[in-house]
């Protein structure tokens, strides 16, 4: 009798992990970039950080750097490149744009970057729901602590 409800059980995980991959996979990119010299301002939710726009809690600081901008632009994106679940989706002189997808069920998140002359921008938002649990100031912060490695 305990197999009727294991069976049961299972298969309710199941449609609930295809369910998950399937919302994950239908989520539309995004038209991001520069306007007017910026990276596009933050949604209200919880689930994104950046260095030009946001509330206090969205806020982190830009990542600076010494030297010129195209070392630095090469040293973070070998660092991407590096990072599992990422994809380099567009790369500029002065902007990047890469998507990385959770391990589970692939839900994806946009992080962008601008460089100036002497420090690196960035908007890091998910695509999904509302919160994503910190893991964008995670990620950001962990780029961070690479990057000045």
């Amino acid at each position: 009798m305990i197999i009727k409800p294991f069976i049961l059980l299972v298969s309710l995980m199941v449609f609930t992990f295809l369910l998950g991959i399937l919302w994950a996979r239908s989520a539309s990119r995004p038209v991001l970039g520069l306007r007017d010299g910026l990276l596009l301002p933050l949604p209200a939710s919880p689930n994104c950080v950046a260095t030009q726009s946001g509330e206090e809690g969205q806020r982190m600081d830009p990542i600076p750097f010494a030297g010129d901008r195209e070392s630095a632009r090469r040293h973070l994106i070998e660092i991407l490149t590096r990072m599992p679940n990422a994809t380099l989706v567009k790369s500029k002189s002065d902007y990047l744009w890469v998507v990385f997808r959770s391990a589970f069920f692939g839900f994806p998140d946009d992080v962008e970057f601008q460089f100036s002359d002497t420090e690196i921008h960035f908007r890091s938002a998910a695509r999904l729901g509302y919160s994503d649990l910190g893991v964008n100031r995670k990620r950001m912060s962990h780029i961070i602590q690479l990057f000045h490695q």
